[in-house]
C-alpha cells in the first residue's frame, strides 16, 4: 500500500471475512441498494438482496450476482467483478451484461469502496458495512 493510500485511511482487506456480510451503497444515484457478500459454491459472491427503483427502471432485480469473483492477486489485494447491464428504458430489456474488474479498499471497517484502478484515489463505488 501507497504511503498516499495509508495516509488517506484506507487499507485493503486482509481476509475474505473481512469483506463477509451485507453492505449497502451509499453516495450515488444507486444509493440504498444491499448486497450480501457470502460463498456461493467455487467462489464468494456479493449478491443484491435489496434493489433501488432505479435500478429497477434500469434492469437490476434481486438476486443479481453483483459482485463475482472476490478474490486477492498476487500482490495481495483484494479484487472483484462487478457486474454491468445496458439498459434499453424505451423497449425495457437489457442489451447487454458484463462483467468489470475493480479493485477493494476499506476505510476501517465500515466502508468498502470500489476503484477502477489500483490506487483508490476516486472510489467508483462507495458501501457501508450494515450487517
Amino acid at each position: 500500500m501507497s504511503f498516499l493510500q495509508r495516509c488517506l485511511g484506507f487499507r485493503n482487506p486482509t481476509d475474505v471475512h473481512d469483506l463477509l456480510g451485507i453492505w449497502e451503497r451509499v453516495g450515488d444515484d444507486f444509493e440504498g441498494c444491499v448486497i450480501k457478500v457470502e460463498q456461493e459454491t467455487n467462489e464468494w459472491i456479493g449478491k443484491i438482496i435489496i434493489s433501488t427503483p432505479d435500478m429497477l427502471e434500469a434492469g437490476w432485480v434481486i438476486g443479481d450476482k453483483k459482485w463475482r469473483h472476490l478474490e486477492r492477486d498476487t500482490t495481495g489485494n483484494w479484487q472483484l467483478m462487478d457486474l454491468r447491464k445496458q439498459y434499453d428504458t424505451a423497449q425495457k430489456k437489457v442489451l447487454s451484461v458484463d462483467y468489470a474488474h475493480y479493485w477493494i479498499s476499506l476505510s476501517g471497517r465500515r466502508k468498502l469502496r470500489l476503484h477502477q484502478s489500483k490506487v483508490p484515489l476516486f472510489p467508483a463505488q462507495v458501501w457501508k458495512r450494515v450487517g
